[in-house]
């Protein structure tokens, strides 16, 4: 096991290591999703936006935003272009006129059915090859990296 990072051990190879892994992992994972998502005919954000929308009855745009991790500027380009292909609808909220609320229309929902399991049993694939405990260890891992930063 590599010795832990400190201001006594600290050193820029140290940094980019740790750096280098995550954008590494990163980039692996998202490859494996893009990969299955083609067949859906969505990109991983539009998915993550069509996923959070089929849990709920329909979210406010700063509510999805926050809920899929998504700028509102990205998130507005996003949601114009599963607009154009039918897959939500935008339409004021009925309690609060200031707030856009997105909702899938049948054909987004008719995606959601369809991508939900799908996608989830396409990850699964892969996790399931680390038993629980190493599944554990590196969410309590990730956890503490985004406290450390936070």
């Amino acid at each position: 096991m590599a010795p832990a990072i400190s201001v006594d051990t600290f050193t820029s190879t140290a940094v980019t290591t740790v750096l280098r892994e995550l954008m590494v992992t990163y980039q692996v994972v998202l490859s494996f999703d893009t990969g299955e998502l083609k067949r859906f005919d969505v990109t991983p954000s539009q998915a993550d936006v069509i996923l959070s929308l089929g849990r709920t009855p329909g979210q406010s745009c700063r509510d999805l935003s926050e809920a899929t991790l998504l700028t509102r500027g990205s998130l507005s380009s996003i949601l114009e272009r599963l607009e154009a292909r039918q897959l939500v609808s935008r339409s004021p909220s009925r309690t609060d006129r200031r707030k856009t609320m997105i909702r899938l229309t049948p054909a987004g929902l008719a995606l959601f059915k369809r991508l939900a399991p799908e996608r989830a049993a396409h990850i699964a694939s892969r996790l399931e090859r680390l038993d629980a405990r190493k599944q554990g260890t590196i969410v309590d891992s990730l956890r503490a990296l985004q406290r450390v930063f936070q």
